[in-house]
């Protein structure tokens, strides 16, 4: 189930099945102004589009995941997920 974590009013971060696979924003130096979102996962041709609203936003997210998710199966996107944990594994950049 997807799930949104705001940043901001305007910035989300998306998340499946607790791990992070997107963004969601509102980007207003575009004329029109409208909502843009992306897909993270470490896949060559992740999702993406816009939107005129967040609903519209978060669901053509929803539509296009759930095919992304069909299309690559759960061994693929396991092992993306795992890359991504890695590198942006807590204390990365410490020295």
């Amino acid at each position: 189930m997807l799930r949104l974590r705001a940043l901001d009013a305007d910035d989300y971060i998306l998340f499946d099945d607790g791990h992070m696979i997107g963004r969601i924003w509102f980007a207003r130096d575009r004329s029109p102004a409208l909502w843009l979102w992306t897909a993270v996962v470490a896949i060559q041709a992740p999702p993406f589009g816009d939107a005129m609203s967040l609903k519209e936003a978060e669901a053509k997210f929803q539509s296009a995941w759930d095919s992304f998710k069909q299309r690559h199966g759960p061994e693929e996107l396991a092992k993306a997920f795992e890359q991504m944990t890695h590198v942006n594994r807590p204390g990365r950049f410490g020295r």
